[in-house]
């Protein structure tokens, strides 16, 4: 039954972030052309993620003390929102309370980039997860999810999504972007380690 409810996790989490996505169609009306680029400070080195497993970079006592007690689930496909391959991992918890969360590498395609103005419809926030840039976005109109998005290298980022699970209570809307600052914190020393 975990099996099932992780695959459907990690299902609602692509689904999710493909619906942060504005589609547009022919030129910009605006004369200024938008930018393309989130500036954010710079990198204090690059890190090649193409080959690096997405459900390693959370260890089980890591898990353990985020609450995550599901299995780890793999999963790669491309990423409408990064526009590359995006290897991912879901995992759940449900106790102390429910979450889902998602920890992928999307590489490739834009990187931090997707997450430029014209091409969401999130409050993005620039923020710093182990001395990297990052960006904490949050869909208007969601209360249930919160992303974190960390500059790895040009075109590679760790995207990790931290959302409710449909427990009762739900997760309170204040602890989505710091339980997703807390996964990405968690899973940039594991990769800092590994690179």
């Amino acid at each position: 039954m975990r099996r099932v409810v992780s695959v459907l996790v990690g299902v609602l989490l692509c689904a999710s972030l493909a619906g942060c996505v504005r589609e547009t169609a022919g030129a910009a009306t605006s004369p200024e052309a938008p930018a393309t680029e989130v500036r954010l400070p710079p990198r204090p080195r690059d890190i090649d993620i193409r080959n690096v497993d997405p459900c390693s970079l959370l260890t089980e006592f890591q898990r353990a003390e985020l609450g995550l007690d599901g299995e780890p689930n793999y999963d790669v496909a491309r990423s409408p929102l990064f526009e590359g391959p995006e290897p991912a991992c879901t995992t759940s918890g449900y106790s102390p309370r429910a979450v889902a969360v998602g920890v992928a590498l999307p590489h490739d395609g834009l990187g931090a980039d997707a997450f430029a103005a014209y091409r969401v419809r999130s409050t993005v926030t620039i923020i710093e997860v182990q001395g990297f840039p990052a960006v904490q976005a949050v869909q208007p109109e969601s209360v249930t999810s919160c992303t974190v998005v960390v500059d790895l290298a040009p075109g590679q980022a760790m995207n990790v999504q931290y959302r409710d699970g449909g427990g009762r209570p739900p997760v309170p809307p204040s602890d989505l972007c710091p339980g997703a600052v807390d996964v990405a914190d968690a899973a940039m020393r594991t990769l800092l380690e590994l690179a």
